[in-house]
């Protein structure tokens, strides 16, 4: 939830948090947080209200830093208090961690980056990331620019094509474990692309 104006997701903070705490954990996400150890170190790129993913996350032993450029979000995702999770009204192309992570997850956020913003995300994602440490995120397959409505609100999107994406994550020292077009599974619904990548260990 990063690049359209936070007023949007503010706008819809209580629909979208009911909706999503109503849903369980993202099958993928749950696939992926069993490659990261107890008390690893998971950073959560438009975290929105927290429900289900950090929730999970959390009864994982994991710990974990949500970001989002709403504030109304942030608000939801702290009062859940979580073990070992902290929430912070971020921008993720403004934004730096305080150490290395283990993780980084980005589910259904990259897409609102801008276009010409694009490209530079996966050298930041990956300098982010310990050695071996792990990316997923799902994302547009197709590049180019589209609005949306969701819950009344108009929302941007944008992506690159598929064998760019490809190309920048190898090009940032990451090997795609797992690049799925038009994914599609109960937890999750439909998704134009879903990728894991890993950071190579020393």
């Amino acid at each position: 939830m990063m690049h359209d104006s936070p007023d949007a997701y503010d706008a819809i903070c209580e629909k979208w948090c009911a909706q999503r705490s109503a849903s369980p954990v993202n099958r993928c996400v749950a696939e992926f947080a069993q490659s990261i150890a107890r008390g690893g170190q998971v950073l959560d790129i438009g975290c929105g209200g927290g429900d289900p993913i950090d929730r999970y996350l959390s009864g994982q032993g994991l710990q974990v830093t949500g970001i989002d450029r709403s504030a109304s979000m942030i608000e939801k995702a702290r009062a859940l208090r979580l073990p070992g999770a902290r929430f912070i009204v971020a921008d993720v192309l403004e934004f730096a961690p305080e150490s290395a992570c283990d993780a980084v997850i980005a589910f259904d956020s990259l897409w609102h980056v801008p276009h010409a913003k694009q490209r530079s995300l996966y050298a930041r994602l990956s300098a982010w990331l310990k050695p071996g440490g792990g990316l997923l995120f799902t994302h547009g397959k197709a590049g180019g620019e589209i609005h949306g409505e969701m819950f009344g609100q108009t929302f941007y999107y944008s992506a690159l094509d598929v064998g760019e994406v490809r190309a920048l994550l190898e090009d940032a020292g990451l090997t795609i474990e797992r690049c799925e077009v038009d994914y599609r599974e109960a937890t999750t619904g439909e998704r134009d692309l879903l990728v894991v990548a890993r950071k190579a260990a020393r």
